[in-house]
């Protein structure tokens, strides 16, 4: 049994207002038009947002708002953006090749980030001083394994809108200070946030050396080599700081995704999908059913079989919900490829339980497209609700 995804379901409802909404009576059409509404002002294309899922939008959706809410992220954003669009217009062959050449490490430093969601745990009750190790023990993975990939795309991209012939070998050798300096004093991003205005790579370095003292009301960290300065941080200052640096990187991670579901036909021709880590898609399938106003408080996920448990926020009638909830059937094979699906739907105040399971095979016939979507509906297997037949089932565009 693999339930190692459940850490990332909190997530949901922690950064998005999606199941508050439902629980305040918001409709699913509300919601699309809210998602669709925040999207298409952040694209230069906004018909792309056509071709995309529901649940891919709903996860961007979120993660703009959170880049919109402080603004030091926000006009970093668009730096950022306006930095790759200017870019794309100007070297369109160029700028897609040099995307291209980022995509595996970015692949590969994302793997790295759901790792670390993974295994993340509760630090509440943690003496201090176990608490500011853990904490820059996140940190520096983040920076270290994550954002500094990003940076060094976004710099090859700066150079590349510059005209300049630099190569992915001279950006990937730089070392993290170097790349923080010039995409501060060349590229005129802020990466030092506030109110700290600490070097990012110092955040870094702190966390690397453990420069750090907790004495039992306060942590002191240590940075620079040559000239040396000393900061105290509380608990809950030192959870900012891990809040701020998640958004930075939120930030980065935002700009290329948008930009890349916005300029999907321009970069197609060098720029190939890649692989995306289960944790990833599995987030992706918990957000889709957020949208739809299902919160999945737990996730099995094992070869032979995955499942996931969905409580509804809304006070709709419970039966076709049971229904609704049962067509994210599809969409979880699509994230984890199981042999047998099961969905646990679960009535608001918990009057109603249905269970419905699909297998696999079922699903690819419809995913290889020698099964319409309707398909589904007539192989699958209800249970725990007896007047529940599959004449009462109607796929959406859920």
């Amino acid at each position: 049994m693999s339930k190692r995804h459940n850490t990332i379901l909190p997530g949901v409802r922690r950064h998005s207002a999606l199941l508050q909404a439902y629980e305040q009576g918001y409709t699913p059409v509300q919601i699309k038009e809210a998602v669709r509404g925040t999207l298409s002002s952040e694209f230069k294309h906004p018909n792309m947002l056509d071709r995309y899922g529901i649940d891919l939008l709903t996860v961007e959706a979120v993660n703009i708002q959170r880049v919109r809410s402080k603004t030091w992220s926000s006009r970093l954003y668009d730096t950022c953006t306006q930095t790759r669009r200017g870019c794309l217009a100007n070297y369109q062959d160029l700028c897609a090749r040099v995307c291209a050449l980022w995509l595996h490490p970015i692949s590969d430093a994302l793997s790295l980030y759901w790792s670390a969601v993974r295994l993340e745990r509760s630090k509440g009750d943690l003496p201090l001083n176990d608490f500011a190790y853990e904490i820059f023990r996140n940190i520096g993975a983040l920076i270290e394994g994550t954002l500094q990939i990003y940076l060094k795309e976004m710099l090859h991209i700066f150079d590349t809108a510059q005209g300049a012939s630099t190569t992915f070998e001279q950006i990937e050798e730089l070392g993290l200070g170097s790349v923080v300096q010039r995409l501060e004093f060349q590229c005129g991003l802020s990466l030092s946030v506030p109110p700290w205005h600490i070097p990012l790579n110092q955040w870094r370095n702190i966390a690397q050396h453990f420069s750090l003292k907790a004495d039992g009301t306060a942590i002191r960290c240590v940075y620079g080599s040559r000239r040396q300065h000393t900061v105290e941080f509380s608990r809950q200052e030192l959870t900012e700081v891990a809040q701020a640096l998640l958004l930075l990187h939120s930030t980065f991670r935002t700009s290329h995704t948008i930009f890349f579901l916005d300029e999907a036909d321009a970069l197609s021709a060098h720029c190939k999908p890649f692989p995306r880590d289960d944790s990833d898609l599995l987030f992706q399938f918990s957000v889709g059913a957020a949208s739809q106003g299902f919160e999945v408080t737990e996730l099995d996920v094992r070869k032979e079989r995955a499942a996931a448990t969905l409580v509804d926020a809304s006070d709709s009638e419970e039966l076709s919900r049971a229904v609704h909830a049962s067509q994210f059937g599809y969409q979880l094979w699509i994230a984890t490829k199981a042999d047998q699906i099961e969905i646990t739907y679960r009535s608001k105040h918990g009057r109603r339980t249905v269970k419905s399971s699909i297998g696999g095979e079922d699903c690819k016939k419809v995913f290889e497209g020698h099964e319409p979507l309707e398909y589904l509906a007539k192989v699958a297997v209800f249970t725990n609700q007896k007047h529940l037949a599959s004449r009462d089932i109607e796929p959406n565009d859920a």
